[in-house]
């Protein structure tokens, strides 16, 4: 009796092991995205601008959020095609000219992009970062 419930015990413990732990090469795959599910864009601002005037982002041509000098934003938008544009405030001694030319993103289902927004002398763009 006591050599089978050894036996037992030893089986038991066996298959625990086994449901958690995989087989060599075998990776768990995060599930595909959802279609029409949101994409996610982060601006993030250098501290080394070389004014302190805040920076108008622009999404579909809509000022979306200002950054001062050193701040990140994070979007929840839909996906599909979107312009993004930046622009030195209008707002204060800043007076800007509003935005600049505008980019194309195509952004996917679940997806994240990343741009930094660049600061010099008289003028401001954005520079996408790789992931």
């Amino acid at each position: 009796m006591l050599m089978r419930s050894l036996i037992a015990f030893c089986l038991a413990c066996g298959l625990a092991q086994a449901a958690e732990t995989l087989p060599r090469g075998v990776q768990v795959v995060p599930p595909d995205p959802t279609p029409g599910e949101p994409g996610r864009l982060i601006f993030s601002r250098d501290n080394n601008a070389p004014n302190a005037c805040d920076v108008e982002l622009y999404v579909n041509q809509q000022v979306v959020a200002k950054l001062g000098p050193g701040e990140r934003t994070s979007l929840d938008l839909p996906s599909g095609q979107l312009s993004v544009a930046v622009a030195i405030s209008s707002a204060g001694y800043c007076g800007g000219r509003g935005p600049g030319p505008e980019q194309s993103v195509l952004l996917g289902s679940g997806e994240t992009r990343q741009f930094a927004i660049m600061v010099e002398p008289g003028q401001v763009f954005l520079a996408p970062l790789l992931n």
